[in-house]
């Protein structure tokens, strides 16, 4: 008769242990670029669609829009608001949440809103403007070229 118990040995269950442990070292550092891979991505894709939005609203409506922050003109990591051509609170057609804390967002030098005349190109600055996004290791970059098209990670040239 054979009375043999069923199951695992210690060394197969150290051996499973050992294995799952690796696993999970190596696994979380890459979930965690992962995450924030895709954050990055979903943060600076709300940003060209509110660039979108602005310079469509601006040829649709025939006037000029702005895109900047709502609160400081420099704080472009906070909220930012799309405005029509008057620029004040009371015509705020659409606005764009704050960034994750810790990614940080900024444009060309001496600019502090982005306006779209009503024929879709840029009207308040004499040069591209390049908007730079940072979460982490991850950055990102969007071009506003002078006839109003929005590139991620191109150039207008």
């Amino acid at each position: 008769m054979d009375h043999r118990t069923k199951g695992f040995t210690l060394i197969e269950m150290l051996a499973a242990l050992v294995i799952s442990a690796l696993l999970i070292t190596l696994g979380v550092p890459a979930f965690s670029r992962l995450a924030q891979s895709t954050r990055a991505d979903t943060e600076i894709g709300e940003v060209q669609r509110a660039l979108n939005f602005a310079r469509i609203e601006a040829i649709n409506r025939g006037i000029t829009t702005q895109l900047r922050p709502t609160a400081d003109r420099d704080d472009w990591q906070g909220e930012l608001a799309v405005y029509d051509g008057t620029g004040t609170s009371a015509n705020v057609l659409r606005v764009v949440p704050a960034v994750s804390k810790g990614a940080t967002v900024t444009l060309t030098s001496g600019v502090s809103s982005i306006d779209f005349s009503d024929l879709g190109g840029l009207s308040s600055v004499p040069a591209t403007v390049l908007i730079s996004y940072t979460l982490g290791a991850q950055s990102r970059t969007l071009s506003v070229c002078l006839n109003g098209r929005i590139l991620r990670g191109g150039s207008c040239e």
